[in-house]
Order: structure tokens, then C-alpha cells, then sequence
């Protein structure tokens, strides 16, 4: 394993670093913690690392001061505990200088080494070094991190382009405020864009056809390696009909019982708890995300459904035909990604007359009401929407209220309710 590790290295010295679209996070080394870079395969999380790598190659830090190594490598199989020593032999031995200098190392996928959190704690407590991990498990990351690391670590969670880096990938550059009506269209044209084909970084520049195939194949790979032998599921039959269900049916309440006696119903055999195990594994993995009711009772938390959302649009996109797509999904779908790459702990909320409220949450202090549709013109979905709210301000002192559109901005007139555009609200320009 030890030349395994030499050959990578080496390797790594040898190549330049990929050309990249920067993304906006904060990856800026903590003294004293490791950086752990949690999300789903192919979301940029190594392209990430290779920022950070880039950033330090400009500030004079030598390369031959970082490492790097991917423990999905073919070369790495099998890689253990024990063996982690040797990484620190073929990095140091042949530079004993360096142990006096700051280092940087970047460990992919490794998750894949168990028990990897003792050896990044030791490199942490006895090497003058910045360790970046990442991993596709934010269960298996966290628990490792909160048993091996003891407050060591930073959590960094790292998700398909922003719009705004969806923006630069495709070399649009907004330009100079306040925004003309030319860039207005051409804003409001990329954001359906972005609402339909999503965000992976490696499928921009692609076909339409192609980019289905592609993301079909992270969503393929996921299923199989992050949750199929991670957690040595037999039932594969139940958990691709779970997760297709969810993938046709986004940003809708989802019922474990409901859809335990649909499966029985077609002859499927199922456990009920293996569907809510399904349903934890797809989301340790950043496929889906479930959404709770807004509630200070525990009880109806658990009692009532969860919203089920994916990881990206292109997922969506490439599961869907032109007959199946909701457009009105797809948006919903995005506000609460956006929402959820901003750190906010978003809820659903139902009025007390029964009316339901897309995302709910608190920004300082504050609560935010939040619907979604895709038109305002048609009369009674106008009024079903700003009726919601209405209603849900209400029971919320001095909530905003925020209704994100397709296209649309204007604002009711009493100035409770702003109708936003979708390009403005990916923006935050509200």
C-alpha cells in the first residue's frame, strides 16, 4: 500500500490543477479542526478541495506542502486504519523539513477508511497541518466526527451550483446596478434554465438527452454504493420504488404507511420499518430531504408527513417526461434548496382554517411565510396563494410574506405581501 500511496502522490505533484468555476463557501482552514465537506456524490465536493488547493498555490504555499489523496482509487481498496501511518512516511520521510512547515491535507471519500476520524485526530494533535475531508454520508461523517473528533471539526455541506455560480459557469455576468430590462430577460431566461436542468457542475455544458444519463448515473451510483451496500439492503425492488415515487412526486407530503400499502397492494413485499430505513439512507446520502410541519409539539412532528425534496432539479428533469414534469414542483423544489444552502431550518406550516404554506422558518428573530407558483394569472390560484398567507401572517406577528413566482414582481397594496421572480429570489436581491 505504501507505493500505492508514493504512485499518488506523485502523481498528484505531476498534474496541473483542473480549471474550475469558483464556488462561494467559506473553506478558509480553522487551526486546531478539520474541515469535513459533506454532500452528494458529484456535487463539486473534491472540485472544492481543488479551490482551496488553488488558493494556496497563489499565495505561495508549495505545492509539494499538499496532499491529496482519494480513497475511491482504485489503488486505495481495502485501505485501513493501520495503514495510515505510511501516508505520513511517504510524505515526510523523504522532506523531514516539512514537518516544521505548514502543511495541507485533502482526504476524498474517507469514509471509506474505518475508523479514519482517529488518525485525522492524531494528524490534528501532533502535525502542523490543515485537514480537509469529505465524504458522500453526512450520517457516517457526523457520528464519526461527534465520537473520534470531540469538537476537532467543522461541518461545510456542499451542494450543486448557486445560481450565481450557475451564472458564472455559463459567463454571464450581471453587470453594473440597478438592472436594465435587457438583463432582466436574460436573468429571468437562465433561471428557468437553472429551474429545469439544475446545477451539477459537470453536466452544464452538455445535451439535453446526455445530461438525463448522466445525472440518471449519479442517482444509480448513489442508490447502490451509498445505500445498497453501505447498509447491505436486500430489498432493492422496494427502495427504487420508493425513491422513483419520490422523484415523480417532489415537493409533496409523503406517508411511509400510505406507501407501504400501495407496494402490498401490487403484490411488492416490504417491512414498514425498512421503507423509513429507505427513506434515512437516501437522505444520510443528500438525495432527498424531508420537510416536517411547523409545530412546537413533538407529536405532530412525528405524527403528521414530511415534504419530500431532491438534491437538485436535474434530478427531477431526468426523471421526468414533458407529460410529468410540474413546473410548479420543479420551482418549489428549488426555493427550498435555496433555502437550504442557506442554512435555514425551513418547516411547512398549515393555517388553522386548513390553509397550507410552502416554507415557513425564522431569519433573526424574524418569521418568514413563503409560497410558491409557478403563474399568478389565473384569478383563483392568485387568490388561493395570497389568501394563505394572509391568513398565516396572522397567527405570526410581524411575519414577512414572500410569494415566488416564475416571472411576476409587484407587491399587494397594503405592502404585506411581495410576488417576487424567480432570477431576483435566487439573487437574494429582496
Amino acid at each position: 500500500m505504501k507505493q500505492a500511496l508514493e504512485y499518488l502522490y506523485g502523481d498528484f505533484l505531476e498534474r496541473e490543477l483542473p480549471e474550475l468555476t469558483e464556488r462561494v463557501c467559506d473553506l478558509e482552514p480553522v487551526s486546531g479542526k478539520a474541515l469535513a465537506l459533506i454532500g452528494m456524490r458529484r456535487v463539486g465536493k473534491t472540485y472544492s478541495c481543488y479551490q482551496v488547493m488553488k488558493d494556496l498555490l497563489a499565495r505561495g504555499v508549495p505545492k509539494d506542502n499538499i496532499l491529496y489523496l482519494n480513497f475511491e482509487d482504485d489503488r486505495l481498496f481495502g485501505f485501513k486504519l493501520a495503514e495510515c501511518q505510511s501516508i505520513l512516511d511517504v510524505f515526510y520521510a523523504p522532506r523531514p523539513g516539512k514537518k516544521s512547515e505548514q502543511c495541507y491535507f485533502f482526504f476524498d471519500e474517507i469514509q471509506n477508511v474505518e475508523h479514519w476520524e482517529r488518525f485525522v485526530r492524531r494528524l490534528i494533535d501532533t502535525e502542523q497541518v490543515s485537514v480537509y475531508v469529505t465524504g458522500s454520508s453526512a450520517r457516517l461523517l457526523s457520528s464519526e466526527i461527534a465520537t473520534g473528533l470531540r469538537g476537532r471539526s467543522l461541518d461545510r455541506e456542499v451542494f450543486p451550483f448557486s445560481f450565481e455560480e450557475y451564472l458564472q459557469a455559463h459567463s454571464f455576468s450581471q453587470g453594473p446596478l440597478p438592472i436594465g430590462s435587457r438583463t432582466r430577460l436574460i436573468l429571468n431566461q437562465h433561471a428557468e434554465m437553472y429551474c429545469r436542468d439544475g446545477g451539477f457542475p459537470e453536466v452544464q455544458a452538455v445535451s439535453k438527452n446526455r445530461r438525463r444519463e448522466i445525472v440518471q448515473s449519479y442517482v444509480d451510483a448513489v442508490v447502490l454504493r451509498d445505500v445498497v451496500e453501505r447498509h447491505h439492503v436486500s430489498n432493492v425492488e422496494a427502495l427504487r420504488s420508493l425513491l422513483y415515487h419520490v422523484l415523480r412526486n417532489p415537493a409533496t407530503k409523503f406517508s411511509v404507511n400510505k406507501f407501504y400499502l400501495d407496494l402490498r397492494s401490487r403484490g411488492l413485499r416490504v417491512a414498514k420499518d425498512d421503507l423509513y430505513a429507505f427513506l434515512r439512507h437516501l437522505t444520510d446520502a443528500y438525495l432527498l430531504f424531508q420537510v416536517p410541519i411547523w409545530t412546537r409539539s413533538e407529536k405532530k412532528r412525528q405524527v403528521n408527513p414530511k415534504k419530500m425534496y431532491v438534491i437538485d432539479n436535474g434530478v427531477l428533469d431526468a426523471y421526468s417526461t414533458d407529460l410529468t414534469a410540474d413546473h410548479g414542483a420543479f420551482l418549489e423544489n428549488l426555493v427550498f434548496l435555496t433555502f437550504r444552502r442557506q442554512g435555514f431550518n425551513v418547516g411547512y406550516y398549515e393555517t388553522k382554517q386548513g390553509h397550507e404554506i410552502d416554507f415557513i422558518f425564522q431569519n433573526d428573530g424574524k418569521t418568514v411565510l413563503v409560497q410558491v407558483a409557478w403563474t399568478l394569472r389565473d384569478e383563483t390560484t392568485k387568490e388561493r396563494e395570497l389568501r394563505a398567507l394572509r391568513e398565516a401572517s396572522k397567527e405570526f406577528e410581524n411575519a414577512d410574506c414572500i410569494l415566488v413566482t416564475r416571472d411576476e414582481e409587484w407587491t399587494t397594496d397594503d405592502n404585506t405581501i411581495r410576488v417576487l421572480p424567480l432570477w431576483r429570489f435566487l439573487l437574494r436581491d429582496c
